[in-house]
């Protein structure tokens, strides 16, 4: 398995207004070396590390050369690595990942304290390959996103339960009771779900804490064909981040924008700028006039600010090195102000802190 080296290295911030280079600028955030710790015989992903970038692009242009372009432009259909992050009120990290436990939760330190989530599940057993994030709701419950199963699970703290379903399983469809590619998820305190089912239909689904329908956002039905530009219409809903008010901020991904709704799904406004975000998170606490972004343009991580875009850090390009990223796909900061972000291809997760004297 591929081993990348990780230094203390500074990552400086980018202010990208009016800028395509990466001139560090702004507030500044700093690499924690050897997060986390893995114990032996544990990864994520795939045990033997996919290529790196160049070899796999090299590749997918061959393929595509020779006519067998696939879904997604040649590249894999099931990309390995972690596919999400999600964090609880007490900092421990819950990463989703295309390995053999497809639920991995460690404490700020980097200690893993479980692995699971690889059992059979309401007569299904998960397949890590279809796997597409989760969430854990304020009693630590985990929600697994069993994305080309078109179902969402519901298991105890302990991974060890299984609780509740969402969609049909290999069933899909865009009414109350089916799925079609599910993508994200939010979980608010009064236990109402908040599920975006984007890469099959398009729509932003609320559902309450018994998992029955409540309503749904999107261009007439939302389903494949339903796509558009306008308030309340999607081109690929992706991932969710609420904050304390619990409005959701929720990534329409390839319209390149975010959209703000209330608790009730009733549609505020959006948030545009020179990005094309994958994943978006705020802190447990929610009260900050900021958030994170995971950015595939570039590869890079952004604090942004919630009243209007605008970045007010950023940090990657791509690549394996320390500070880089690989398809950067999950993102989450916890009560210290850490921020922790994951790649796909790059089969990692990665820890910065804000750097010594570095202005909020």
């Amino acid at each position: 398995m591929r081993r990348v080296a990780f230094g203390a290295v500074a990552v400086m911030a980018l202010a990208l207004a009016g800028t395509t280079g990466t001139q560090a600028q702004g507030e500044q955030y700093k690499l924690v070396p050897n997060w986390p710790t893995l114990p032996t015989g544990m990864w994520f992903g795939l045990k033997e590390a996919p290529p790196p970038p160049a070899e796999r692009e090299a590749q997918a242009a061959a393929r595509r050369a020779r006519g067998q372009m696939g879904g997604g432009g040649g590249l894999p259909t099931n990309q390995p690595g972690i596919s999400g992050l999600a964090i609880d009120q007490q900092d421990r990290i819950y990463v989703f990942n295309r390995g053999p436990k497809p639920v991995m939760i460690f404490d700020a330190a980097g200690k893993l304290l479980l692995a699971g989530a690889d059992g059979e599940y309401n007569g299904k057993k998960i397949n890590p390959d279809w796997e597409h994030s989760g969430g854990v709701d304020w009693e630590g419950n985990v929600y697994v996103i069993e994305r080309d199963a078109h179902r969402i699970v519901k298991l105890s703290p302990g991974l060890d339960k299984f609780l509740l379903q969402i969609g049909t399983t290999m069933e899909k469809g865009n009414d109350p009771t089916h799925l079609d590619l599910p993508s994200g998820i939010a979980i608010l305190k009064n236990g109402n779900i908040v599920v975006t089912d984007g890469y099959g239909n398009n729509r932003a689904i609320l559902y309450d804490k018994t998992g029955k329908f409540i309503k749904q956002v999107g261009k007439g039905a939302g389903g494949p064909a339903d796509k558009g530009t306008g308030p309340g219409e999607w081109v690929l809903p992706h991932k969710i981040a609420v904050d304390a008010q619990e409005n959701l901020y929720i990534v329409d991904r390839e319209n390149k924008r975010v959209q703000i709704f209330d608790k009730n799904l009733t549609y505020i406004r959006e948030l545009k700028n020179e990005w094309n975000p994958w994943d978006i998170h705020i802190s447990r606490k929610g009260t900050e006039d900021y958030g994170f972004m995971a950015d595939h343009l570039l590869e890079r991580v952004h604090k942004f600010s919630l009243k209007d875009g605008r970045l007010l850090a950023t940090w990657g390009t791509q690549g394996l090195g320390p500070g880089q990223f690989d398809w950067v796909h999950g993102v989450v900061v916890d009560s210290k102000g850490a921020v922790y972000a994951a790649d796909t291809y790059g089969q990692r997760i990665q820890k910065f802190v804000p750097a010594s004297g570095s202005s909020r």
